[in-house]
């Protein structure tokens, strides 16, 4: 059939047909995720390494590599908590909840320096109990509010007909959650 919508195309002046078929989209969308996802992965790396080096600086000061690798591990912790809570309610997945993994991390990521850029704003006269108690004072609100709307910006899209992109919003919603 494409052939001959080529041949057709070809001769005619005005008209051109095109052939749309529901598995010529899905192999396309497929296709893409396929490809894609070596780059998620590879920013999923990125995006650790970067928290890394600008978290957990050089200075022996400032350094928070330890809290950099538990905050990546509180990512990996929400995504596994989030997926098996879905599983176990009976959520099924496609190629579109490969992307999750970007998604948290780009949350937890943010949450991370929130808290820390609150940590540097405290005086160092106060002991590093009260500085991190007065950080998560000034910090914890903001992170609750967003993480909050978060998730029930995507319980509102989980209400969508499409089933694929419904499923992804819940999936990700518990994640957030």
């Amino acid at each position: 059939m494409q052939g001959n919508a080529t041949e057709f195309n070809l001769q005619s002046k005005h008209i051109d047909i095109y052939v749309f078929t529901i598995n010529g989209i899905q192999e396309a969308f497929r296709s893409d995720l396929t490809n894609d996802l070596s780059l998620i992965i590879i920013a999923q790396y990125i995006v650790g390494i970067y928290t890394f080096f600008f978290l957990g600086s050089c200075s022996p000061v400032h350094c928070r590599a330890c809290p950099a690798l538990l905050g990546l591990i509180c990512v990996i912790l929400s995504y596994f908590s989030g997926f098996s809570a879905m599983f176990f309610l009976g959520g099924q997945v496609t190629g579109v909840h490969n992307l999750m993994p970007f998604l948290l991390i780009g949350i937890g990521v943010d949450d991370m320096f929130v808290v820390a850029n609150a940590v540097d704003q405290m005086p160092f006269s106060m002991t590093g109990n009260d500085r991190i108690i007065q950080a998560m004072k000034h910090a914890g609100p903001s992170i609750t509010i967003t993480s909050f709307t978060n998730v029930l910006a995507f319980y509102f899209g989980s209400t969508t007909s499409l089933t694929a992109l419904s499923s992804f919003c819940q999936f990700a919603c518990m994640c957030i959650l």
